[in-house]
């Protein structure tokens, strides 16, 4: 009984995201906004299903629904297209100052691999693109340098919206 309602509330979930990934979303969709900041991204990067180019974006982190489905909207302030939704793959705390996205390059494919929330002593992750070696991944998130899997760390500072 328990795995059966399990399975029906993800069902529920994909569904909604399925839904709102395709009429494209906006952050007053969200129940929760817990974080809303502005980046610009100088180089194309693939975040989760979306690959963004360079240009000015917004990002919205909160709860889409009310049983705390967390996710990232991610728009393109320039040219005012709603880019989609990101759902995060895991959560921690974070310490420091400083609030930015830890996009990875892996040869010359960059990948958002984490969203680091100063304000909120928080810090998300993202999970694997497609396309990345697990190797490139797994060093990114213990910041480790490995020349083997070419791996480059860049950080894009996000400035909180008041």
């Amino acid at each position: 009984m328990n795995r059966l309602r399990k399975l029906i509330v993800l069902a529920s979930v994909l569904v909604t995201f399925l839904g709102l990934a395709a009429t494209g979303t906006k952050a007053q969709n969200l129940r929760i906004t817990e974080f809303a900041g502005k980046f610009s991204l100088p180089f194309t990067a693939q975040w989760g299903a979306m690959t963004l180019p360079p240009g000015n974006y917004n990002l919205y982190y909160g709860d889409l629904t009310a049983g705390g489905f967390r996710v990232v909207e991610v728009s393109d302030e320039d040219q005012g297209i709603r880019r989609g939704v990101v759902i995060p793959s895991g959560r921690n705390d974070a310490k420091g100052e400083e609030t930015f996205l830890v996009c990875v390059f892996e040869g010359n494919r960059a990948y958002v691999h984490s969203l680091k929330m100063a304000a909120m002593g928080q810090s998300i992750g993202f999970a694997r693109p497609h396309g990345v070696s697990v190797e490139a991944w797994i060093m990114a998130g213990n910041k480790a340098h490995n020349t083997k899997a070419r791996l480059a760390e860049t950080r894009i500072p996000v400035v909180p919206l008041k």
